[in-house]
C-alpha cells in the first residue's frame, strides 16, 4: 500500500495534528474479545516509535472515511523486521501492538458522542499518539471539580470530574496516614470555591478540619461539645472564654494571633468569633455545645444494650421526668421497686450507662450570665446548618460516646434537610470505622445516605475499612493505600500506591479506573 503526499495534505485539510502526534498507518487489525492487535508502518525510527508505545500508553486510531475514534491503551510491542509483502509499503518501520479497547467517539454535526462500541480501524487509518487535552476528552476529565492529578503519556493530567459526580456519593478508603483527610480537604476546598452546595457538613473525629479549611481562606463555624459538667456545677461565662480559648489551642491555633469576641441569641445561644491577624486566613465561629441527655437518651434506645432498652422504654411510660437529666435517672433506677420489677441485671446495666455519661460532663451544662444559670444544652446542634462550611468537632468525646451520638447527628441532620426542597448538601464522614464496628450504627449510616441522596443531601465517606455493604450504597469509589490486598476487576491500574495515591472508579470516567494522586 503505498502513501505519499496526498496522505499529508488529507491530514492539513482534516486538522488532524491537533490531535497530537501521527505515528503511523494501520496496515492490518484483528480484533480478538476486545483486544485489538494492529500492524502499523511508521516514517519514524524504531527506538523513537517504541519511546511512544510503551505499555500501558493510550493511542487514538483515525478511521479517513468516516472521522470516527478509537482510543486504546497499549499493552504488549512487537518489532516486525521482515513485514509480510501485501502490506509492505515505502515507510521504514513496522510494528505490531497489541491493545485494549477502551472507548470510541464518533463525530456527527460538529460534536462527539462516546460510545463503548468498538468500532474496527480500516486499512489505512492513522495512529496518533494523542495530545494531553484530547486524553481528557477522551476520559472524561473535563469537569470542574479537581480530584488530583495523573501522569498519562508523559503528560500531567488533572483529574477534573464535574461536581455533580458526588450525588452518586464518594467512598475512600485506605489505611491510618494514606491521606484520605488530605483528600478530603482538596475537595472541600474546590466545592467552596464552585459554590453550587449550600452546606459542607464535617463531623470531624480528629480536630484537624478547622485549622487546615481556615488557613486555606476558607470561613468555618464549628460546634464544639464541652465537657463542662465535670466541675459539677455552672461555669462562669469567663471560665466558659477560657475554655474555648483552650479549644483553640488543642486545634492548633495561637489565641494571640487572634481576636475573640462573643454573642448570644435566644435561638443559637452563645456564640465565639475568632479573627486571625493573617488576611489570608478565613474566619472561625465557635458554638460550644452540650448536649441535652434526654433527647440523646431516647434517640440512642435503639443502640443500646436490650436490657438498657427495656429500663429507659420502662421509664418513659411510668415516669416522665426521668430522663430529663443524667442525675435524675440514677436517682429513679435505684430506687428499690423499680428493681424489684425489672431485675437486677437490666438496672446495674442501665446504672453503669449513666454514670458513664454523666462523667463524661457533656450533658446539661449550666452557664452563669449576668447572675442566671442558662442551659446550654437546650441549644440545638442542628443551629450549627446557618453558615455554609460547618464542622462538628466530634475527637475529644470518648468512644463510647462518640459512635452514638455521631449517628443520631446525622439522622437528624438528614431528617432536617427533607423540610426543605432543591438542597444541594455535602455530608463529610470522615474515621467511618467507628461506625463500620457495629451492624446498627452501619445501618443507619446507610439508612441515613438512601434518605439523603431523595432530598439533596450526598454523603463524602473516609475509612480505614473496606465495607462491600458499604461499597455498594456508592457511585464512586476511592482506594488509597492498604493494608489488605483488594482486587478491583478490569482495572489494570497497580494497586502498589504510595501515601496520597489513589485509585479512583467512578461511572462519570470512560475507563474503567484511574491512578492519580493529590495535587
Amino acid at each position: 500500500m503505498q502513501r505519499g503526499d496526498s496522505e499529508d495534505s488529507a491530514i492539513d485539510r482534516l486538522g488532524i495534528n491537533k490531535l497530537g502526534d501521527i505515528l503511523g498507518t494501520v496496515e492490518r487489525s484483528i480484533n480478538e474479545n476486545s483486544r485489538l492487535i494492529l500492524t502499523i508502518s511508521s516514517r519514524l525510527g524504531h527506538n523513537e516509535l517504541i519511546s511512544k508505545l510503551f505499555i500501558g500508553s493510550y493511542i487514538v486510531v483515525l478511521d479517513f472515511s468516516t472521522n470516527n475514534e478509537v482510543l486504546l491503551r497499549v499493552s504488549k510491542v512487537e518489532s516486525t523486521i521482515n513485514p509480510p509483502l501485501s502490506i509492505r509499503g515505502t515507510n521504514s518501520t513496522y510494528i505490531k501492538v497489541i491493545s485494549d479497547f477502551v472507548i470510541s467517539r464518533i463525530k456527527n454535526n460538529g460534536s462527539y458522542r462516546y460510545t463503548t462500541l468498538l468500532i474496527i480501524p480500516v486499512n489505512g487509518s492513522l495512529v496518533i499518539y494523542p495530545s494531553g487535552d484530547v486524553i481528557r476528552e477522551f476520559i472524561g476529565l473535563v469537569g470542574n471539580l479537581m480530584f488530583g492529578k495523573t501522569m498519562i503519556n508523559g503528560y500531567d493530567i488533572p483529574i477534573m470530574l464535574n461536581e455533580s459526580v458526588l450525588s452518586k456519593g464518594l467512598l475512600i478508603t485506605g489505611q491510618p496516614g494514606c491521606g484520605k483527610s488530605f483528600f478530603i480537604k482538596k475537595l472541600i476546598k474546590g466545592l467552596h470555591s464552585i459554590g453550587d452546595y449550600e452546606n459542607i457538613i464535617i463531623l470531624d473525629r480528629t480536630g484537624e478540619y478547622p485549622k487546615g479549611l481556615i488557613e486555606d481562606g476558607i470561613d468555618v463555624s464549628a460546634l464544639v461539645p464541652l465537657d463542662l459538667m465535670k466541675l459539677n456545677r455552672p461555669i462562669d461565662i469567663d471560665e466558659l472564654k477560657k475554655y474555648i480559648v483552650d479549644k483553640l489551642r488543642i486545634l492548633g491555633f495561637r489565641s494571640k494571633r487572634a481576636r475573640i469576641t462573643m454573642s448570644m441569641s435566644k435561638n443559637d445561644g452563645i456564640e465565639f468569633n475568632v479573627d486571625f491577624q493573617r488576611k489570608d486566613f478565613g474566619k472561625l465561629s465557635i458554638m460550644p455545645l452540650s448536649i441535652r441527655f434526654r433527647w440523646f437518651i431516647e434517640r440512642a434506645i435503639n443502640y443500646l444494650d436490650p436490657e438498657i432498652k427495656y429500663v429507659i422504654t420502662t421509664l418513659m411510660m411510668e415516669n416522665e421526668k426521668a430522663l430529663n437529666t443524667a442525675q435524675s435517672f440514677i436517682s429513679v433506677i435505684k430506687d428499690p421497686e423499680l428493681l424489684n420489677t425489672i431485675g437486677r441485671s437490666p438496672i446495674n446495666k442501665a446504672i453503669d450507662l449513666a454514670y458513664s455519661l454523666k462523667d463524661t460532663g457533656y450533658f446539661d451544662a449550666l452557664v452563669n450570665v449576668g447572675g442566671d444559670n442558662i442551659d446550654i444544652s437546650i441549644f440545638s446542634p442542628i443551629r450549627i446548618l446557618k453558615n455554609r462550611i460547618a464542622v462538628i468537632d466530634l475527637h475529644e468525646l470518648p468512644d463510647s460516646l462518640m459512635n452514638i451520638y455521631e449517628t443520631i447527628l446525622i439522622e437528624d441532620i438528614t431528617k432536617w434537610f427533607m423540610g426543605s426542597k432543591d438542597n444541594r448538601v455535602i455530608m463529610i464522614v470522615d474515621n467511618a470505622e467507628g461506625l463500620m464496628s457495629n451492624k446498627d450504627l452501619l445501618n443507619s449510616l446507610i439508612n441515613s445516605m438512601r434518605i439523603g441522596r431523595t432530598h439533596g443531601v450526598f454523603f463524602i465517606i473516609a475509612t480505614r475499612l473496606f465495607s462491600r455493604k458499604l461499597y455498594r450504597e456508592f457511585g464512586n469509589l476511592v482506594i488509597m493505600r492498604m493494608n489488605s490486598s483488594l482486587k478491583l476487576s478490569n482495572c489494570p491500574e497497580g494497586m502498589n500506591l504510595l501515601n496520597n495515591e489513589f485509585i479512583l472508579l467512578s461511572p462519570w470516567l470512560n475507563i474503567n479506573c484511574i491512578k492519580g494522586s493529590i495535587a
